[in-house]
């Protein structure tokens, strides 16, 4: 037998309160998009509040004069948004780069009984050979996980060239009350989600950040267990950490773009200090 290496092999340290779990697992740890009903379970928001969100989006581009207009859907995960967009009757493309989610979105959207175009595209660096939508969005609060200037810088030129001249380009943004000092650690959010065919362990885990950089590490571990089998999953994110002030100073560094403001989700008011979450919008300039 073919002595494994270091390529062939993953050790994944897994520690859960004082107990150290060492886990043998295959070159490409799962993480939970590889489990897309899992993510739903565990992640995607509820449908009372995809649904406000969907309405505070069709107010901001029915101020725009578009009611039935194109819309880009990115990092779509299962297509909430997006389906929810299609049946008040606009036309919706959604990317995502796990082949599982748009799996998962596709059924989603036959028993909608919608048409989405679906595509498997990554949000740094896309080019759909069609351009002309009246919007882009960006939920979920999935943003902040683009941490390199340069891939923000390039992410936002692939926005912009697939809008219209007006086009708007509305982010869904945590206030990220959980920012932690570079020294900090711990862990936190533990919980156990049923699933229709068994449940799921979940706990957070905060890492030293890079004050420097004006990053945070988190990490989100899964226990699976499904029928009579167990899964684990590992996602650690690196999460830029923002202000609307921060982000005001970022739009300045973008070429063509225009800061329109930062909006409640809910109702698109502009007082937002007391919001966990909030709309940044911008508009391609022409």
């Amino acid at each position: 037998m073919k002595k494994k290496t270091e390529d062939d092999l993953k050790i994944e340290c897994i520690r859960l309160q004082d107990e150290l779990y060492i886990t043998e697992k295959q070159p490409f740890m799962p993480n939970i998009y590889d489990f897309p009903d899992v993510y739903d379970a565990v992640l995607r928001a509820p449908i009372e509040q995809i649904q406000v969100e969907v309405n505070s989006i069709q107010r901001l581009l029915t101020e725009q004069d578009i009611t039935k207009g194109s819309i880009l859907e990115l990092a779509c995960g299962t297509c909430g948004h997006g389906t929810l967009l299609a049946q008040a009757g606009f036309s919706v493309t959604s990317i995502d780069k796990n082949p599982n989610m748009l799996e998962s979105a596709q059924r989603r959207i036959e028993t909608a009984g919608v048409k989405i175009e679906l595509i498997q595209a990554n949000v740094v660096d896309f080019n759909l050979g069609v351009g002309g939508f009246d919007c882009a969005i960006f939920m979920a609060e999935t943003f902040p996980i683009i941490t390199a200037y340069e891939d923000i810088k390039n992410h936002f030129q692939c926005v912009r060239r697939h809008l219209k001249p007006g086009g708007l380009y509305i982010i869904d943004m945590d206030a990220q009350g959980r920012i932690r000092a570079a020294n900090e650690t711990g862990i936190w959010g533990e919980k156990t989600v049923q699933l229709d065919n068994g449940y799921v362990e979940v706990w957070h885990e905060d890492f030293p950040g890079d004050w420097v950089e004006g990053i945070n590490r988190l990490v989100m571990r899964c226990r699976i267990h499904s029928n009579d089998s167990v899964y684990e999953t590992t996602d650690d994110w690196s999460i830029r950490y923002y202000s609307p002030w921060l982000l005001s100073l970022l739009v300045r560094t973008l070429e063509g773009w225009t800061l329109k403001g930062f909006f409640s989700r809910r109702d698109l008011s502009q007082d937002i200090e007391e919001e966990t979450h909030y709309f940044t919008v911008l508009e391609k300039a022409s």
